[in-house]
């Protein structure tokens, strides 16, 4: 590396620098004078109600008597006499703590005086990665640069970091006057091979680079790359395309490698975490709670790799499916793929799954800033690992809500999760087909948590062994149950502030031990590092949730004498509402703003479970820390409990409807009315008709699945136990069959009689509510057409919640209700034919996964403007994979984009079998529910065709031959 501190870099790095130095302190000092102007009016205001006319002055400094009635006052200072106008406010020269007004008189003693203010330095704070310090001259002294900033992060003297955008390396720095800079250095490249041909040169890492001809290689973790960076967090964090962004800038292509495989919570990568705490922050360490267990991650991380980019960026996403015999793909969570459908990530509906081997590239513009999510959309693949923040911005100046915030930080992300100790297959499987139950253990902050409940259990444990022993030492109290509350467990060790890019020690090789640990103990569980989320006072931070979880678990967040400014909702903004908790369901992401303006402490961030998590099952909670700069390094004095509640509103409560002072459901946010132009969304949406009404009602159903209850050998109403029973849940009594081909890219080999809905399969004289129904089900509408949906809970089998995600589209959210512990769809048909379904027209807010209260309804709208094959499904991940889904198909065949040149297929393999013993090789991908093809009709009638042809031809030249 070469020094280059060019003269004009190092310029505009001081100009910027000195210029935010000063404006701070021009903004500090003008503050200053408005404080003080206000305090005059107060004291004066006092001054007049008790007759009081002493003042305080400091030496050199006189006071020189004026007439009744003045309009100025006259003061000495130093021999020297000043005249200052009624309302005037200065500093003294000698104590710049002091500041000087000039107040009327009042009717008892009209005479103007002077008031003096000592100034209050508790109500001035500095900006992030600056600190007040004591200066000469000054009262509160002044804000003075710390930390470089680059990028929304900040970098300590002396640390350094890589500027993919321009190719340079750069360094926070300090002048000898004490000015932080940032010093630039230019990456110096090798020499490149002479005579490189055109076809073979290409840039790496900023660089100029001859590649060499292919040859025998061994494949490394990711192909084509020469670091194994892309499977660092680092390097995502340094990731050019997660830049500032600025009107007019120039878009980014964001390119990103994912590689999906099975691994291993607590592997040798975290070597002595958490008992050395700097080694949980090493590279592939995945924590999870302290328990190990197989997961399934991408490029070794968990939450996987967070892709931030600006809206108008193109994203690249290459998957390579490293799993051993799975498939996989990934859904761009959020994004409606307008004009790439086949981008959407939903194996059988928009694309094949990606089989092991294989690598699908997903490319698709950044056109809906927000806070999104990438998951799998395989199986038990999200609740096992695979998911991350997806998180489009737009420039602050174009935020609606940019001026409730001061900073909107990466570090900021919160995904999150349900967690159980065993992989989510082996749960669904038990589940399913035994008596296992499916409610999670625990909860998850990106990624990491205490198994609190544990925890606390071994104690419990450890006390009754302790004094079974009959022990004469007193013994500390403990909780009466696993639950109760209980201070948190002290501990020595604490998590340093380090960055990542700090080399690692490398223990001893001859010390390293491949043994297996012994037992679960021997991970110290109440060492598990928390989440911290880092704060300065008098700062105004943007929060993002994202709601990754699979199990039914509602999650309510909260933070200790904090309250939360909720802006956003699944990316489209609301009228700001100030509230004491949000409770967040599977699929949605809630965006709030957190004033800084508490004490300078630690104070608790609570996740607290609900339904499967709630205290009838395994009361799952979960904490992190947010830590005020100048905090000491150590965790929250307040008590944890499951049974903690918060103070104030809770936003999207549960199982609730409208009209509670103190709990607001999502119908009642109120969206901007920018998104009445938005397609969509927009004011069609909003008229008092739909163009089409459809109901689609749910529960749990007693019917013999055939997946899991074979009418014959262990059928529903057999002698069996309840817990071995089964219920089904059903949407409109019909299961989603997925196709074995891709509906999308194959619509061409398919026609409507392929597909099913109620009204079908009522003309076809089915009973869906007797039997068991299992077929294509999908709802056809035409290109921008406005659709109503009345989602109806019936509620009779449990007490449960369900939140359902639509693909393709947003949504209004016209009205939420809850009428009772369960109602028929009758009943909610009939109420609606007496215009009884109260709808909200007025900015109704938007979203695109929403909740219905259980024994209620919730009614959307939207323009179906999107063409394409649509997935509308519960995103609890037990109930979408056996089929509580449905599929909308927008638009005719030919209004749907072409599909793209050698796009993967798949389908079934069925090859006719001959009568006459001959086959074929040749394979089909029909769809399961298409006839099959006549097989008389094919060798025997094409031969008894030829016989009567050479019988014609026969005759025919007996005729003409003589």
């Amino acid at each position: 590396m070469s020094l280059s501190t060019a003269a004009t870099e190092a310029a505009a790095t001081t100009t910027a620098t000195k210029s935010r130095f000063y404006s701070m302190r021009a903004a500090n000092r003008v503050l200053t004078v408005l404080l003080v102007y206000a305090l005059t009016v107060l004291l004066q205001f006092v001054s007049n109600a008790s007759g009081l006319k002493t003042v305080n002055t400091t030496e050199g400094f006189q006071t020189v008597n004026a007439s009744a009635g003045d309009t100025f006052c006259l003061y000495q200072e130093h021999n020297t006499t000043y005249r200052r106008e009624l309302g005037a406010v200065w500093f003294a020269s000698q104590d710049p703590c002091l500041v000087y007004s000039c107040a009327a008189g009042v009717a008892k003693d009209p005479q103007a005086h002077i008031v003096v203010t000592q100034v209050d330095c508790s109500e001035f704070y500095c900006e992030v990665g600056s600190e007040l310090r004591k200066t000469d001259g000054s009262c509160c002294g002044e804000c003075v640069r710390t930390h470089c900033q680059h990028n929304n992060t900040l970098y300590a003297v002396g640390e350094s970091w890589h500027n993919d955008a321009d190719c340079t390396l750069l360094e926070c720095g300090r002048l000898d006057s004490g000015q932080i800079i940032v010093n630039t250095y230019q990456r110096t490249c090798p020499p490149l091979e002479e005579e490189c041909p055109a076809s073979r040169l290409e840039l790496r890492n900023c660089c100029p680079f001859c590649r060499p001809l292919k040859s025998v290689r061994v494949e490394q973790l990711d192909e084509g790359d020469d670091t194994d960076d892309t499977w660092t967090a680092e390097w995502y964090r340094m990731h050019p395309c997660r830049r500032d962004c600025h009107a007019g800038a120039e878009p980014l292509t964001c390119r990103y490698t994912f590689v999906v495989e099975w691994y291993q919570t607590f592997s040798k990568a975290c070597f002595d975490c958490p008992r050395n705490l700097t080694d949980c922050s090493r590279p592939h360490c995945v924590m999870g709670d302290g328990l190990e267990r197989g997961i399934t991650v991408v490029n070794r991380m968990m939450p996987g790799p967070a892709i931030e980019v600006c809206e108008g960026d193109q994203i690249v996403v290459d998957v390579k499916n490293s799993l051993l015999g799975e498939s996989t793909s990934i859904h761009w969570h959020g994004l409606h793929q307008k004009d790439s459908p086949y981008m959407d990530g939903v194996p059988h509906i928009t694309q094949c799954p990606i089989t092991p081997h294989a690598t699908f590239r997903y490319s698709f513009p950044a056109d809906l800033s927000g806070t999104h999510f990438w998951h799998s959309h395989t199986g038990m693949q999200r609740g096992d690992g695979v998911f991350g923040a997806l998180i489009i911005r737009k420039p602050k100046s174009a935020e609606p809500h940019g001026r409730l915030y001061d900073l909107d930080l990466s570090e900021h992300v919160m995904i999150v999760q349900d967690w159980i100790h065993e992989p989510g297959a082996s749960i669904f499987a038990s589940h399913h087909h035994s008596r296992g139950d499916n409610k999670p253990h625990n909860l998850l902050i990106n990624g990491r948590g205490r198994y609190y409940n544990r925890i606390w259990a071994e104690a419990k444990k450890d006390h009754q062994l302790a004094r079974g022993k009959m022990s004469t030492k007193p013994l500390n109290p403990l909780p009466k149950s696993e639950v109760d509350v209980i201070q948190t467990l002290p501990r020595s060790a604490r998590l340093a502030k380090s960055n990542t890019t700090r080399l690692f020690p490398v223990p001893n090789p001859e010390k390293l031990s491949r043994q297996k640990r012994g037992n679960l103990n021997e991970i110290p569980l109440e060492l598990v590092p928390h989440q911290v989320y880092n704060v300065q006072r008098g700062f105004r931070y943007r929060f993002r949730i994202i709601n990754a979880e699979y199990l039914n678990c509602p999650i309510v967040v909260s933070v200790d004498k904090h309250n939360l400014t909720a802006i956003n909702s699944d990316g489209f903004d609301i009228e700001a509402l100030e509230v004491g908790s949000i409770v967040t369901y599977a699929g949605e992401r809630f965006d709030f703003v957190l004033n800084a303006n508490q004490e300078v402490g630690n104070y608790w961030v609570r996740l607290k479970g609900l339904m499967d998590c709630s205290e009838v099952f395994t009361s799952a909670f979960q904490v992190a820390i947010l830590r005020y700069e100048g905090a000491p390094d150590e965790e929250p004095t307040a008590e944890l409990s499951y049974a903690h509640k918060a103070e104030g509103i809770e936003l999207n409560v549960m199982n609730r409807g409208p009209g509670y002072p103190d709990t607001k459901t999502v119908a009642e946010m109120r969206a901007l009315p920018i998104y009445d132009q938005v397609p969509g969304i927009d004011h069609d949406t909003l008229e008092p008709e739909a163009d089409f009404k459809f109901f689609v009602y749910y529960d749990f159903y007693a019917k013999n699945n055939p997946e899991f209850h074979d009418k014959d050998l262990y059928a529903m109403d057999m002698n069996m136990t309840q817990s071995n029973r089964l219920y089904t849940p059903q949407l409109n009594h019909i299961t989603l069959k997925f196709p074995s081909l891709a509906l999308l890219p194959s619509r061409k080999q398919l026609s409507d009689s392929d597909f099913c809905n109620e009204t079908s399969l009522e003309e076809q004289g089915i009973d869906c509510r007797t039997e068991f129904c299992k077929c294509h089900h999908v709802l056809q509408v035409p290109l921008n057409a406005v659709v109503e949906l009345i989602i109806v809970d019936e509620g009779f089998q449990y007490y449960a919640n369900h939140p359902f995600h639509l693909h393709g589209n947003a949504f209004r959210v016209l009205a939420l209700e809850r009428l009772g512990e369960n109602v028929t769809i009758e009943m909610i048909k009939s109420l609606d034919r007496f215009n009884l379904l109260k709808r909200n027209f007025v900015n109704p807010p938007v979203k695109d996964t929403v909740t219905i209260p259980d024994g209620g309804y919730t009614i959307i709208r939207f323009e179906a403007y999107n063409p394409g094959y649509w997935l509308f499904h519960c995103h609890i991940e037990f109930h979408a994979e056996i089929g509580m889904a449905l599929v909308f198909k927008v638009g005719d065949d030919d209004q749907m984009v072409p599909v793209p040149d050698r796009f993967p297929t798949c389908g079934d393999y069925n090859p006719d079998l001959r009568s006459d013993g001959e086959g074929t090789t040749e394979g089909t991908s029909r769809p399961p529910t298409a006839a099959p093809q006549d097989t008389d009709g094919g060798v025997k009638g094409l031969a008894a065709n030829s016989k009567m042809m050479a019988l014609i031809f026969s005759l025919l030249l007996l005729k003409f031959g003589h």
